[in-house]
């Protein structure tokens, strides 16, 4: 939001200066973003009024005759060129934007200076016609820098909390908490007791819970003045004209928008309702749009008929915009559901000064004084009359009372701030104070983020400063129900950190997924789909992580190519129980492309590299793994297994299918994923046995299709306890062994934990595996 430090100023005349202004908007919570000074026009631009304006024959252009102190001629092309209105003029020998003005002759008429545009002068983008003020604005040949200061504007950062704050006097609010003097505009208006031409009707009253409408004629539609156009310049609006531009100034002041519609094209009255198919609206911007049956409308009615005249909150009609012939308007100021007006900004593609106000909210009481504030300066600047009686739809629901207890302020700030003190904070914050303790705070009906007694405390906190908050902790202990509450948090943060030292790279992916992938990825359909989704490919609750890895692993490879990836992420996945979402946490992990060098010069990748990867993970918590080939569906058939982890089922762990990797144009990928939270297995400390070990290596010859955790089970239970640990190290397919056997060659070791084993004990071990071996029908490899 831009800020002109002048126009904050007339209300907080004490400001110092826009660098301290910058330094209090701070503390208050509103960042700058950056701070400009603008208007610099130079000496040589005047105001000069337009006594003749001639067309010049064969060509586009215009011989203007004009009062500059003197009389002068220049040449324009500007469509708005005419007699009776005042513009900038600069005269020859006068540099504007780097350009030198002096005297040319244009299709035989000499040219003394330029007649500027609001783009060409430095004061706005819009370069399609001159800028115009009345004719009356200033003395001929003043130079325009006297009337027309430079300006500084900070720009804010407005938090979605406090959309008050999209309004100049929201700000101003705020700075007069913090002890500044408030000088509030003045509402000075003459009303009549004239018959309404028009009605209202709000046939939606959720869409548009309060409606105003006020009527104003006998305008005199023309240039606004030029402090107004200043100050629409100022914050970044093009002027249009004086009843235009009071809309504007009075929306960027209260932070209420607001709608002024030409009377001749609204019929018997006003129709607040949802739009009908197939119905059409030219918008202000010239564009037709087809209108949504959830958009809510503002029509115009004759009879039975209805027509839309405008986007309710976003965007006006053309066709009853106000024009230069425009006698008499109906005011249009209003509150409507910030839902609604979310969805139809969204819809359409439209992001006005309005909507983005009133998706935030506005003051449920504050559309009366805001139209009393409109119509009041259309009868200073437009000569407007105004009708007394307003027409009112809706019953604006007033703040309700919030109990309030300046100690308990203390003890959750950890402070000693007087209760004197934090009650005229709340009071110069515009709220009502009741009571004798707990008191009764009824917040202003502009602050739509005072709710519960927190927010109250929140709010001394900001005026009272921060800084003033003491550094030491606060001497109080949680709940009960609170202890231990951080220990699902600490355990998958230990997770982060163990698969991050194995070499992982964690990532985020969206929680989100594209329903129409699901058959890719050889998935049931997610069964919870987003009513409005961010873009089709976002439409639904992921129910597994695996496929963000594998798009992101695409668009990686995309990009720059990497010869391998190893990915770990911790997400959440939905999935239904009966009428419920149920929401898991998952682990899952990638790898793709060459893997780890070991120290003999040989290579260790894919599924064996993954699988050890898992493996060291979970023992370093203390659990062993077991995988048990399963089918999966998208999971390549051959290496596909079920993972368990302390014996419970956990997971999957394998390749992708084929059918994935082609469709995405992947090479060979490993994934897991597993559910967590993981079996817990306490840790103990054990001092490491200051006896020797005894090392024995064992081959074992078994069909092809035996799976590796049943040799190692057999192994592990034939051996006894005194096996210290079994480590596969070799695979070996080949002569001398027969077609459909396999080798597994492991390193044993043996050590007892109080005493040196006797080479008896271990032959005797040996024994008694090479026994169970050959129990189930395998053999050993000599």
């Amino acid at each position: 939001m831009r800020v002109p430090f002048s126009w904050l100023k007339s209300y907080v005349p004490e400001l110092e200066s826009p660098e301290v202004l910058e330094e209090r908007l701070a503390g208050l919570g509103f960042e700058t973003d950056r701070m400009e000074r603008i208007f610099q026009i130079p000496g040589g631009v005047v105001f000069a009024r337009v006594l003749e304006a001639h067309p010049i024959p064969g060509t586009g252009l215009k011989r203007l005759v004009l009062d500059a102190g003197k009389v002068v001629e220049v040449v324009s092309g500007a469509g708005n060129a005419r007699a009776g209105i005042g513009v900038a003029l600069a005269l020859p020998g006068t540099e504007v934007r780097g350009l030198a003005i002096g005297e040319r002759t244009i299709q035989g008429v000499v040219s003394h200076g330029m007649a500027l545009s609001p783009k060409e002068l430095g004061v706005g983008e819009y370069g399609g016609g001159l800028l115009e003020f009345p004719p009356d604005t200033l003395p001929p040949g003043t130079p325009l820098a006297e009337a027309w200061p430079e300006e500084e504007v900070l720009d804010i950062e407005v938090t979605p909390n406090r959309p008050d704050a999209l309004g100049i006097l929201g700000l101003a609010f705020d700075l007069h908490a913090l002890g500044y003097s408030l000088v509030l505009p003045e509402v000075r208006l003459e009303t009549e007791k004239v018959p309404l031409p028009f009605s209202l009707r709000v046939e939606d009253p959720h869409g548009a819970p309060h409606f105003t409408l006020s009527y104003a004629f006998g305008l005199q539609v023309g240039p606004s003045p030029l402090w107004l156009q200043r100050i629409l310049f100022a914050c970044g609006m093009r002027p249009i004209s004086n009843v235009v531009d009071i809309t504007n100034y009075v929306m960027l002041e209260r932070a209420q928008p607001m709608h002024a519609f030409d009377l001749r094209f609204v019929g018997e009255g006003i129709l607040v309702r949802r739009a009908k198919p197939g119905e059409k609206l030219v918008t202000l911007d010239g564009v037709e749009r087809e209108l949504h049956p959830e958009d809510l409308v503002i029509a115009g009615y004759r009879g039975e008929e209805s027509f839309p005249i405008g986007l309710a909150g976003v965007m006006g009609g053309a066709e009853s915009e106000v024009r230069e012939d425009t006698w008499a308007i109906a005011l249009e100021v209003a509150q409507f559901d910030p839902v609604s007006i979310r969805k139809t900004a969204r819809r359409h593609g439209l992001r006005t000064e309005a909507s983005y106000r009133f998706e935030r909210g506005v003051d449920p009481l504050g559309q009366v004084p805001a139209a009393q504030r409109a119509l009041s300066l259309l009868q200073t600047l437009a000569g407007a009359r105004v009708a007394e009686t307003i027409l009112e739809e809706g019953t604006p629901q007033a703040p309700k009372p919030i109990p309030f207890r300046p100690a308990y302020a203390n003890q959750l700030l950890g402070t000693q701030y007087p209760e004197e003190v934090q009650l005229a904070i709340l009071r110069r914050l515009g709220c009502r104070v009741e009571g004798e303790g707990p008191y009764r705070i009824t917040p202003p009906s502009r602050r739509l983020d005072l709710e519960l007694e927190e927010d109250l405390v929140e709010e001394i906190a900001r005026i009272q400063g921060y800084e003033t908050i003491p550094l030491d902790l606060p001497t109080f202990f949680p709940a009960p129900d609170n202890r231990g509450v951080e220990k699902p948090y600490q355990r998958e943060r230990r997770l982060r950190e163990l698969l991050s030292g194995l070499g992982f790279q964690e990532v985020y992916t969206y929680s989100f997924m594209d329903p129409e992938e699901a058959s890719l990825f050889r998935l049931p359909p997610p069964p919870w789909r987003l009513k409005n989704p961010l873009s089709p490919e976002k439409a639904a609750l992921r129910t597994h992580l695996f496929p963000g890895l594998l798009r992101l692993l695409k668009e990686n490879l995309a990009l720059d190519r990497p010869e391998r990836a190893l990915l770990f992420e911790v997400g959440r996945v939905f999935g239904r129980e009966g009428a419920w979402v149920r929401e898991e946490t998952h682990l899952a992990g990638l790898l793709f492309g060459e893997g780890l060098g070991l120290p003999h010069g040989e290579k260790f990748s894919g599924y064996p590299l993954l699988k050890g990867l898992l493996e060291a993970f979970l023992n370093r918590l203390g659990l062993d793994l077991r995988v048990e080939a399963h089918p999966y569906p998208f999971l390549h058939p051959g290496v596909s297994g079920k993972v368990r982890v302390a014996g419970e089922e956990k997971g999957f762990l394998g390749q992708v299918h084929p059918e994935i990797l082609k469709a995405l144009e992947l090479p060979p990928v490993y994934i897991f994923e597993l559910h967590l939270p993981l079996p817990e297995k306490p840790l103990r400390f054990q001092d490491p046995s200051r006896y020797p070990l005894a090392l024995r290596d064992l081959a074992v010859v078994v069909p092809e299709a035996t799976p590796y955790g049943e040799v190692e089970a057999l192994l592990r239970q034939a051996a006894g306890p005194y096996l210290e640990s079994l480590r596969l190290f070799d695979l070996y397919q080949g002569p001398p062994l027969r077609e459909g056997e396999k080798s597994l060659a492991f390193h044993l070791r043996f050590r007892h934990p109080e005493r040196t084993l006797k080479d008896e004990e271990v032959e005797e071990v040996m024994a008694r595996l090479l026994a169970a071996l050959r129990t189930r029908g395998w053999d050993i490899r000599g």
